[in-house]
């Protein structure tokens, strides 16, 4: 069978054309359309509760204990003692 042989569509212009729009995959838009709303109610309500969240008080430095003279060095380790100023 040659390809003369075949019956092909001919164009009708007194045909009522029908417009379609092409078949879309509904599953993975759909899921895809989720995820998106997701990740955005997540990041919004990530930020209202970064900006409303009560926040923990500021940490102030303590200086040091002085530390037992004889506990900080070793004499028998050939350690000497530091004196530390620690007056602000």
């Amino acid at each position: 069978m040659g390809f003369t042989d075949k019956q092909s569509r001919r164009f009708d212009p007194n045909a009522r054309q029908k417009f379609a729009l092409p078949k879309a995959p509904t599953f993975p838009m759909l899921r895809v359309a989720l995820l998106a709303l997701l990740g955005t109610i997540a990041a919004a309500w990530g930020l209202a509760y970064h900006y409303t969240a009560p926040q923990p008080p500021m940490l102030v430095p303590v200086p040091p204990r002085p530390a037992a003279s004889s506990a900080t060095y070793g004499g028998d380790a050939g350690e000497a003692p530091i004196e530390i100023d620690l007056s602000p």
